[in-house]
């Protein structure tokens, strides 16, 4: 029975060593003293917002409830946020510049900020609401600045529209 526990480790450990590997060869970090954003994007939401649920035209405000709440979630579920913004079924995050969450491996991040956005939501809708999230490394304070530029200019541009149609 012992010699059998020794093999059985053995052949864990070696297995480990072996397939890990596969896992792990894509782990990027965030280099120091990067800024690293992370917008998390709904997926489906045009069907999710327009077929399966009824939300008002052309803005409803549970759903813009539902997307702050979110954010706040965000903001507090074990990462260094200082700021959170969102429009439509997107939200974006700045992250303390000193953060070493995950030791800042980019596939962690994708996955955690999705993963509970995603359940926030859900929970929330009392339905199925998805997220992915992409992570944007940012070298200059002015490009941060600009990325939230950019956004609120999509968020007036994405407005306009919905009100026009």
């Amino acid at each position: 029975m012992v010699s059998q526990l020794k093999i059985g480790k053995m052949r864990f450990n070696e297995l480990d060593k072996k397939l890990r590997i596969y896992e792990t060869a894509h782990d990027f970090c965030v280099p120091p003293n990067t800024y690293i954003i992370a917008r998390i994007d709904g997926r489906g939401f045009t069907k999710l917002t327009k077929e399966t649920h009824s939300f008002k035209k052309p803005f409803d405000e549970k759903f813009r409830d539902m997307m702050i709440e979110t954010v706040k979630h965000l903001m507090n579920c074990g990462f260094k946020v200082i700021y959170g913004f969102t429009q439509s079924d997107e939200i974006s995050l700045l992250f303390d510049l000193d953060i070493n969450a995950f030791s800042r491996k980019v596939r962690k991040y994708n996955s955690v900020l999705a993963g509970e956005a995603s359940a926030k939501f859900s929970l929330l809708l009392g339905d199925i609401g998805a997220f992915d999230c992409r992570i944007s490394q940012i070298p200059r304070p002015q490009e941060v600045e600009d990325y939230f530029r950019w956004r609120n200019e999509d968020a007036h541009r994405n407005a306009l529209n919905a009100h026009c149609y």
